[in-house]
């Protein structure tokens, strides 16, 4: 009560006793402008915080999403890779013949012929992945894994290549989000 009773002792000094003769009552709290002006401000101030905070959020599933997109890739890729080259590695498939055998798949079920060598992997799609013995993952829904194998150039492996080569390149891509986000691994596999 002191605070106040200074504040309006100076008020009475510098305007003189007649204004200020009831300050303790009007020193006692704040208008309703007053108190609106600083809600508006505060509301003002926080909006931009709370985006930030929300776009972390969103962004943060991210990450996440692309370290279970890379390791399904490398789990594919690593089934792949340890396969022959070709059925025939001394005179190899043209690149319109890529791709499984009749009678092969990639289930490990007895009754039928496995995948044997890389480019029965070309054009295989799952979703959700499945293991080797076709065994889906069902707590990576919503990711698809799809396989290309072509002939790359031996010069560029950049570029694919109409020709038989000594070289096939394989390339896993996974995708989420209803195929919005993406992410790839590929690998080179020689006929040596």
């Amino acid at each position: 009560m002191k605070i106040f009773n200074l504040c309006c002792a100076r008020r009475r000094f510098l305007a003189g006793n007649r204004l200020f003769n009831r300050c303790n009552r009007f020193s006692k709290g704040f208008s309703l402008a007053e108190v609106l002006v600083a809600v508006v401000v505060i509301a003002v101030a926080l909006v931009p915080v709370i985006m930030v905070f929300s776009q972390g959020v969103k962004q943060g599933k991210t990450p996440q999403q692309i370290t279970v997109a890379t390791m399904l890739a490398q789990d594919l890729l690593e089934e792949i890779m340890p396969k022959k080259f070709d059925e025939n590695p001394v005179n190899p498939v043209a690149p319109v013949s890529l791709g499984p055998d009749t009678g092969e798949t990639r289930s490990g079920l007895p009754t039928t012929r496995n995948y044997d060598d890389v480019d029965d992997y070309r054009n295989y799609t799952e979703s959700p992945p499945r293991e080797v013995d076709g065994t889906a993952m069902t707590e990576y829904t919503g990711y698809t894994r799809t396989v290309a194998v072509d002939y790359v150039s031996e010069t560029n492996v950049d570029t694919v290549s109409s020709v038989i080569t000594r070289f096939k390149r394989v390339r896993v891509t996974v995708t989420w989000d209803n195929g919005t986000q993406s992410t790839e691994l590929e690998a080179l596999k020689g006929n040596y």
